[in-house]
């Protein structure tokens, strides 16, 4: 954003200023990242070099209150009430959230930061998978929470689960009923959760002195419902039928349970399903899907408080944060006598 007198020249700002050359060039492409007192006194650098400042002055009072809340895919239903409990915590706090759904890498990184800037976005949460360095870059951008899909070792905060411990205890109770060949019908590799609940489910089979079998475990590259029922069809009608199917969504596992009928067996007689998430669908499915709880909207509202605490630049300590999940048991494990919790650490 060229002043109207002269060409500026960032090293002659950051001379009389004090001010980073980066952190001015922040506050000329007006990115919300900058505090007030550093954005003035770079304004007034400014103005004393004899620059017009009266754009960026305009652009500076706009509303900045507007938190960007992005996602995979809408058709996901996991995100949504992940999304309903960020929106409690932004409305109480006075934002506003724009859910975006698109995915964040080098290639897009341009202009997914365009729609920040025209936006005047605030903050960020993100549940999308995203590389370390795309990441990175983006936290020098604007203030972001992680939520859900992280990664751990970055300086960036975020809310998620235990999601090795999580996999590993829901196989642990379908051991515990006897199933003893336990297919695992995974999603893409490239999301954490999909590594995770994989480590889980083999540590859970090593504990237990059961031989992993690579021919019983569905890696699916896309998540697809569709995909799930053919996979898990052809694996009950080959040599290697398993006895359980443990699912890294409760999607795969409804797809487990038509693949079961199609096959003309009956569960959880003869195939048990355990599923991942307790969304919605997991009640709606005949029978009711044994599966995993995400406090989801707590998920949602946690990651929220946490960004409005960055972007209101609160000197404290802001704590990354695991949550707990439960086993719900339903029909898919057992008789449709009654229903369960066991919680998980």
């Amino acid at each position: 954003m060229a002043p109207a007198s002269k060409k500026i020249t960032y090293s002659a700002i950051s001379e009389l200023s004090g001010i980073s050359i980066a952190t001015i060039s922040r506050v000329i492409n007006n990115n919300p990242n900058v505090r007030e007192d550093t954005r003035r006194t770079v304004l007034d650098a400014m103005k004393a070099l004899g620059f017009d400042t009266s754009s960026l002055e305009a652009l500076g009072s706009k509303s900045n209150d507007l938190i960007i809340f992005n996602i995979p895919s809408l058709d996901n239903p996991f995100y949504s009430l992940i999304i309903q409990g960020a929106k409690a915590a932004a409305r109480r706090n006075g934002y506003n959230m724009l859910v975006n759904e698109d995915s964040i890498d080098e290639k897009s990184y341009d202009t997914f930061t365009d729609l920040l800037k025209k936006t005047n976005a605030a903050g960020l949460i993100t549940t999308n998978c995203i590389n370390r360095s795309t990441l990175l870059k983006l936290n020098a951008f604007i203030p972001l929470v992680q939520c859900c899909e992280c990664i751990s070792s970055v300086d960036i905060p975020f809310v998620t689960i235990d999601d090795v411990s999580a996999a590993r205890n829901a196989v642990e109770y379908l051991i515990s009923l006897g199933r003893k060949r336990i297919a695992f019908i995974n999603g893409p590799l490239e999301y954490k959760y999909a590594q995770d609940r994989l480590k889980g489910y083999l540590q859970a089979l090593e504990q237990a002195s059961i031989k992993k079998d690579p021919e019983i475990i569905i890696q699916l590259q896309e998540i697809s419902y569709d995909m799930a029922v053919s996979a898990a069809f052809q694996l009950l009608n080959s040599d290697q039928r398993p006895d359980a199917f443990f699912a890294s969504s409760d999607v795969y596992a409804a797809a487990a349970i038509k693949a079961v009928r199609r096959s003309g067996l009956e569960v959880p007689k003869d195939i048990a399903i355990l599923g991942f998430d307790n969304i919605e669908l997991s009640t709606m499915c005949t029978p009711s899907i044994t599966t995993v709880n995400q406090p989801k909207f707590q998920l949602g509202l946690l990651s929220c408080e946490m960004l409005i605490k960055r972007i209101s630049g609160e000197q404290i300590p802001i704590s990354s944060m695991y949550m707990d999940t439960e086993l719900i048991v339903r029909e898919t494990t057992q008789k449709p006598s009654s229903t369960l919790s066991r919680p998980q650490s």
